[in-house]
């Protein structure tokens, strides 16, 4: 459950959110993107949420049709969509690129392959609110590294919300709300949230050794 009052994130802002198991970052991706109901005022802007888990889900037809889902894109649209994912690479290796058919569920796609297409396709989708859950978590640290360094250096693009289970990613953004039991337990940069809150510490430091051992 969650009982988060006065949660508030700028237009365009980038927040990280970080929590243990059970913490309630699920039910916050939920509950923003209108999965779920709350008991509350959750204002997310007229254009609405896109989030990206990280169990993606693809059709077995065409790329561009997985990508646009329906709305409209030029060309350019599309590549820089792609670019700032890091999938631009991959899918220009393909046998027919954009236009390949891929398999039910991206079958025959590679884990990170198929979450940097359903980040592209959020990006294509032009929401207000951009939520990433756990969303570079196949990919090796030198391609979220990237990934993430676009996704920040964009200007006048949505608000981002990062879930993130790697300290990578969190690190690279000014402002992370830690949660415990359905509540912010506190709130500001990674270094700060290091030195003041052991809990989070000790948090990250699992997720570095979990790594490792990975």
């Amino acid at each position: 459950t969650l009982d988060i009052e006065n949660l508030h994130v700028a237009s365009g802002a980038r927040l990280a959110v970080v929590g243990e198991t059970g913490s309630g970052k699920s039910n916050l991706v939920a509950v923003m993107a209108g999965i779920v109901e709350f008991e509350g005022d959750v204002r997310v802007g007229a254009r609405g949420v896109a989030p990206v888990f990280q169990e993606t889900f693809l059709f077995g037809t065409s790329l561009r049709e997985n990508l646009l889902l329906g709305v409209t894109r030029n060309p350019t649209e599309i590549r820089a969509a792609l670019d700032i994912a890091g999938a631009s690479e991959f899918v220009d290796q393909l046998a027919d690129g954009i236009e390949t058919i891929v398999g039910e569920r991206g079958v025959g796609l590679s884990g990170g392959q198929r979450q940097r297409l359903a980040l592209a396709r959020a990006l294509l989708a032009g929401r207000d609110v951009l939520v990433l859950d756990d969303t570079t978590s196949a990919l090796d640290p030198e391609t979220e590294g990237l990934v993430m360094s676009n996704l920040l250096s964009q200007r006048g693009g949505s608000t981002m919300i990062v879930l993130a289970s790697r300290p990578s990613p969190v690190a690279m953004i000014d402002d992370v709300v830690f949660l415990a039991a359905g509540r912010v337990v506190d709130r500001g940069s990674h270094d700060e949230l290091l030195s003041r809150c052991s809990r989070y510490a000790e948090l990250m430091e699992s997720y570095e050794s979990d790594r490792r051992a990975g």
